[in-house]
């Protein structure tokens, strides 16, 4: 009965086999003609034609006299260097095609009969083992899409493709193909490194035992390998040697010598061969020239990877090594910088930091703390988003307002509660300073970091705009529906975030006239043929030049004004610098990102697994430490700024341009032609303080006198930061008089966290 059901079994298979491979066949015999692509053939194809270029790409750095040079050569986790067909010896050949597959030249791409035999054999049994039935042509699919799920669907469909690449590519080509992508043990793709690895020769060079030995290994890379399992290989390559002389390719003789002959296993070049640990930098090159080369070609990412490492690219990178090397030496002090460990996990503080150059060209950047060990594994500083906190503030409502002219420089609101502000009807976020202002400047509010004035502004500059300034001109890509919300916009309460490389080219539209550039790690990729295969330049006029002088002035204050929440990075350079701080909710990630007439650089600092930082400063204290040591020999210089800017006394009370009967005047920077109502000296007097209860609308409000909290030093901040204890073993060079930081500015409403969490 057992066997009925097997033999049941086998031949409904087989049916289903047989009748999707006809059918598919025959839909895809017009397979050149642009036939439908089942299976996706034709990425396959195109793979494996890029593959057969030949070159290995190298990425090129300017050294310190300006020009070019190599830096790296790329062959990615799997070594491999391209050997023509006609550099192979015949008798490496013979002795893969003898054991892997010895009717490879009279086949189509499947060997019907060892395919039927195997698959029998799994029904009755008929052998001890597993047969293979597994061509040369479907080894090297299987090798190129990485489909090697054990099933009849995965088996099925290698058979129509390896039925139509046959008639797409010549026997050579496949046969060269398979043998410079058949994985043979320490992460070794193809004959030539082998050859190299394991005998320290070129594989022309290799003898009879060699090739052998080499063949062998295919089948088991762990069980065969001649370094690591010689015995193993020892009784695999006289298989090897037999199957060869069974197929006519060597004498009895040769078999016989050869198969008593020992090996010699030679690996001086193995270090040079090894794959090198990246920098975060050049996983970065990596990964932005494979999705690159995908959107440019509409191909999967799989075969751009293949074409970055086999297609013969130059790619001239955006890098300054002094910069990278800095940032490296400065996250490699992890005892210094990044002592704190948690108390819930055991795992340590983590940070990463972009620096960038105002065209969008990366110049460093480190995605994790502490030495690097594995390539291309999590960059923190590209694919791990957190939440912005109050570094939200000038790219969600001051810039996109201020553009639109719906506020100004000097225009006043009202620091109040925002009573059921949030659709769900609960209150607004509260002051990080413990109290409400009163009435307000946007200077002195983005100095200071208010949470109520950005939320009043985004809900008048309206959520829809605020959020399609973000995703659109700024291109947060990790902004979602759920963050069209105040809480999301106006101070950074995201459901996921931002990452350090956003953040910097974000806030690169403040220095250099307003335009966005998408961030690069390549001026330029140059193909085999010397042709421009990729070009950096991507951008667009994010916000006006004028608005970027006046967000530049604003920003600066945070770092230069008395009561600015960065004041902690001042002393980094004799030169000027804008910025802003950030802190989310619970001080779970603290911000830094801060532009030079030079560079802008973004820090984040915090756990994989959120909770509270202990250091306020911290974020700061890495951006001042780096940017100190990157600007050290730089010529002094100031920013660029538009001609149609204008200074112009406002009135401290209203905001509007200071009248004649206006006697507490501050200075403000303007857009020449903006229409700017003059003060009448009439100050209307109104309560400003927290118990005022006053409206939360956003438009400017006059005050009879100063907000005595516009002539103190901030208060401490609230419960979130103060009740946390200082970290003695981190760097305390920042000095006292600030917090590094917003002085816990959040993200969330402060004491009322779960109105947050409600609106994100």
């Amino acid at each position: 009965m057992e066997k009925i059901i097997k033999v049941t079994a086998l031949v409904l298979s087989v049916l289903i086999i047989l009748s999707s491979v006809a059918l598919l066949v025959g839909a895809n015999a017009d397979k050149k003609a642009g036939g439908v692509d089942f299976f996706g053939y034709k990425d396959i194809v195109k793979n494996i034609e890029n593959l057969e270029i030949n070159q290995t790409s190298i990425i090129y750095v300017r050294n310190e006299k300006g020009d070019w040079e190599e830096y790296q050569r790329l062959h990615g986790e799997e070594n491999r260097i391209w050997v023509g067909l006609d550099k192979i010896p015949q008798t490496l050949i013979d002795a893969f095609i003898s054991i892997e597959d010895e009717r490879y030249y009279s086949h189509v791409g499947v060997d019907w009969k060892r395919t039927t035999s195997a698959f029998l054999n799994q029904f009755l049994g008929f052998y001890s083992s597993n047969q293979g039935g597994s061509t040369i042509t479907q080894q090297l699919i299987k090798n190129i899409t990485k489909d090697k799920e054990q099933n009849a669907t995965r088996k099925a469909r290698e058979i129509v493709r390896a039925l139509i690449l046959e008639k797409a590519l010549s026997k050579e080509q496949i046969l060269e193909a398979y043998l410079n992508t058949i994985s043979l043990g320490n992460g070794i793709c193809g004959v030539q490194v082998a050859a190299n690895y394991y005998f320290n020769k070129d594989v022309s060079e290799l003898s009879l035992v060699e090739c052998a030995a080499i063949a062998a290994i295919t089948k088991n890379p762990s069980a065969y390998n001649p370094e690591d399992k010689p015995e193993g290989n020892r009784e695999r390559r006289v298989t090897v040697l037999k199957k060869m002389y069974e197929c006519e390719k060597i004498s009895y003789e040769e078999y016989y010598n050869t198969a008593l002959e020992d090996i010699v296993v030679d690996d001086s070049q193995r270090k040079e061969l090894e794959a090198p640990i990246n920098s975060y930098f050049v996983d970065t090159v990596i990964d932005n020239v494979i999705e690159d080369l995908s959107e440019k070609y509409s191909c999967s990412k799989e075969t751009a990877s293949s074409m970055l490492y086999n297609g013969g690219y130059k790619i001239y990178s955006t890098v300054d090594l002094s910069i990278q090397s800095k940032m490296e030496e400065v996250y490699n002090e992890t005892n210094r910088y990044f002592s704190q460990k948690s108390y819930k996990t055991g795992e340590k503080v983590q940070s990463a930091m972009t620096i960038m150059d105002y065209k969008g060209h990366i110049v460093g950047i480190v995605g994790g703390v502490g030495e690097k060990t594995v390539n291309r594994g999590l960059n923190r500083a590209m694919h791990s988003p957190r939440q912005p906190g109050s570094t939200m503030k000038p790219l969600g409502a001051y810039a996109p307002a201020i553009d639109k002219g719906i506020t100004t420089y000097s225009s006043v609101y009202e620091d109040s509660p925002l009573e059921k502000y949030y659709p769900d009807g609960k209150d607004g976020p509260r002051e990080w300073y413990g109290y409400y202002a009163g009435n307000m400047s946007v200077s002195k509010a983005l100095e200071r970091s208010a949470n109520t004035i950005p939320c009043k502004i985004v809900k008048e500059l309206g959520v829809k705009e605020s959020f399609k300034f973000l995703t659109e001109k700024l291109n947060f890509k990790y902004l979602t529906e759920a963050d069209k919300n105040l809480a999301s916009l106006a101070i950074g309460g995201c459901s996921y975030g931002i990452t350090t490389t956003e953040s910097a080219a974000a806030y690169a539209i403040f220095g250099n006239g307003g335009k966005y550039y998408n961030p690069v790690t390549y001026y330029k990729i140059v193909g085999p043929n010397n042709e421009i295969v990729l070009q950096d330049g991507r951008n667009n006029q994010a916000i006006k030049l004028g608005t970027a002088t006046v967000m530049n002035n604003l920003l600066q204050k945070v770092v230069y004004g008395w009561s600015g929440t960065g004041r902690g990075i001042a002393s980094y350079s004799k030169m000027k610098a804008y910025a802003k701080t950030g802190t989310s909710s619970e001080s779970n990630d603290l911000w830094m990102v801060a532009g030079t007439p030079y560079y802008v650089g973004s820090v984040w600092y915090g756990f994989d697994t959120p909770q509270t930082v202990w250091n306020q400063a911290a974020a700061a204290t890495v951006w001042r430490t780096v940017m100190k040591e990157v600007h050290k020999d730089l010529e002094i210089k100031e920013f660029e700024f538009s001609d149609d800017i204008v200074e112009k006394e406002y009135c401290h009370y209203t905001g509007k341009i200071a009248g004649k009967k206006c006697y507490w005047k501050e200075k403000g920077i303007y857009v020449e032609g903006i229409k700017l109502e003059t003060c009448d000296g009439i100050h209307k007097t109104e309560s400003s303080s927290s118990s005022s209860g006053s409206s939360s609308s956003s438009k400017p409000v006059s005050s009879s006198k100063p907000s005595s909290s516009e002539s103190s030093t901030p208060s401490e901040p609230d419960d979130s930061t103060t009740t946390t204890p200082s970290n003695p073993s981190e760097d305390t060079s920042t000095p006292s008089q600030t917090p590094g930081g917003d002085g816990g500015d959040t993200s969330s409403d402060g004491s009322s966290s779960e109105t947050l969490s409600a609106n994100q």
